[in-house]
């Protein structure tokens, strides 16, 4: 039994938001909440924000433009920043 939990938490998932516009991957723990890191993609693979979770509780996520570079992030603090990935 212990091993079948196990494997259990180890799956992947995969979960679509409104019109299969964006998906994001990342794994269950044993109670089926979102666990370590989670990450989100559009329809062309374009990688879009990528999350954190400890045990289904948010702790940090950073946002990308479709360049792929970093626009804003919030820490496990809370602490949102700002980015300007044009080096402006």
């Amino acid at each position: 039994m212990k091993t079948l939990l196990y494997i259990l938490t180890l799956l992947t998932t995969q979960k679509a938001w409104g019109s299969d516009t964006l998906s994001c991957t990342g794994t269950l723990d044993k109670d089926g909440k979102k666990h370590g890191v989670w990450l989100c993609k559009d329809n062309s693979g374009q990688l879009l924000k990528k999350e954190r979770y400890k045990h289904g509780e948010l702790s940090t996520w950073m946002l990308f433009n479709n360049k792929g570079q970093m626009v804003q992030s919030r820490n496990r603090k809370g602490k949102i920043r700002k980015y300007n990935p044009c080096g402006c």
